[in-house]
């Protein structure tokens, strides 16, 4: 599919669905997302997927968040790619990742409460699948009041993965779809930001005609297009050359914790106290930027990875990753 009709699909499916806080429910167009196969996009069909490039997921994630929708489809999307590689692609339900901490528990499972198995990584060993028909689930939120559960599973509802991805390459997918979550929602929140003081007037004529605001707002796009070009290079690397990946999505992750600070920030200011009023479509955004941006991986976490193996790599491979 190409991008222009992939952007068309994601617009008819998503342009008329109302952002609000998940709360203790699914959103009502997450059964057109499944019935669509979006969560299977990038899985190749013989592996039980619906085909497409990773490109092509990254857009439908970007896509959702830029609409200020909260709904599973990266973590879904996760899941079935890890159950696909370990053989158990007719998984019914809802299936999403997990990771234990250092505990032994997963804690911060993206919707976890609503889905029907997990895949779980722990810090050491493979991965299993865990059957949530037995399991506790204690019930959290983060910022943007998305859940974020933490989940206690007997040993005996525990299946191995053995072929399953490692934690390693789940975290890197993991980061590199959040980092694509938090371009979208940063665009919509410029687009927001756009039309407001397009459409507002100050003084007798619109807000975009004072020079400070046009500056913001220009600022905000540069933001925009360095995060989806760091982006765009990290996906090219997962699919080209996996042996890159790890780097350019730090650098794509760092890239959008630092756009999605600096954008909420324009953002609210050029809409003054409107922006953070609950009836406002702004905060469905920021609040996400916020959120998102400490999964995952935080910006200082990334970047201090990035920064240790910069400086111990030989020349010739620091050539290699800045040349590329």
């Amino acid at each position: 599919m190409n991008d222009a009709l992939l952007a068309e699909v994601a617009a008819d499916v998503l342009g008329s669905a109302t952002p609000q806080d998940a709360g203790d429910r699914l959103p009502e167009v997450w059964a057109t997302m499944a019935e669509l196969e979006w969560p299977l996009v990038s899985i190749p069909e013989s592996s039980g997927g619906a085909g497409g490039r990773l490109a092509d997921l990254l857009a439908l994630v970007g896509a959702v968040a830029e609409h200020g929708l909260s709904a599973p489809l990266a973590e879904a999307a996760l899941a079935r790619w890890a159950v696909a590689a370990a053989g158990r692609p007719d998984l019914p339900g809802l299936v999403l990742p997990a990771w234990e901490d250092d505990t032994g528990v997963p804690r911060g499972a993206a919707w976890a409460r609503h889905a029907r198995n997990l895949v779980v990584w722990p810090r050491t060993g493979a991965p299993y699948l865990a059957d949530l028909a037995t399991a506790r689930v204690f019930c959290g939120t983060n910022l943007a009041a998305e859940p974020r559960d933490t989940v206690v599973v007997g040993a005996d509802a525990r299946t191995p993965l053995p072929d399953a991805p490692s934690r390693s390459a789940s975290v890197d997918r993991a980061a590199l779809l959040n980092a694509a979550a938090i371009s979208g929602a940063a665009r919509g929140a410029h687009e927001i930001t756009r039309l407001h003081v397009t459409r507002r007037e100050q003084f007798g004529r619109p807000l975009i005609a004072l020079k400070a605001v046009a500056q913001s707002l220009a600022g905000m796009r540069a933001e925009l297009v360095s995060a989806q070009a760091a982006l765009d290079r990290a996906c090219a690397a997962h699919t080209d050359d996996p042996t890159r990946a790890r780097p350019a999505t730090a650098a794509a992750k760092i890239r959008a914790a630092r756009a999605a600070t600096s954008i909420a920030r324009g953002a609210h200011q050029l809409h003054g106290a409107m922006g953070v009023t609950r009836e406002h479509s702004l905060h469905h955004v920021t609040r996400k930027l916020w959120a998102w941006r400490d999964e995952h991986g935080t910006e200082r976490a990334w970047s201090t990875w990035l920064g240790r193996t910069t400086a111990t790599a030989t020349e010739d491979e620091l050539w290699d990753h800045l040349t590329g």
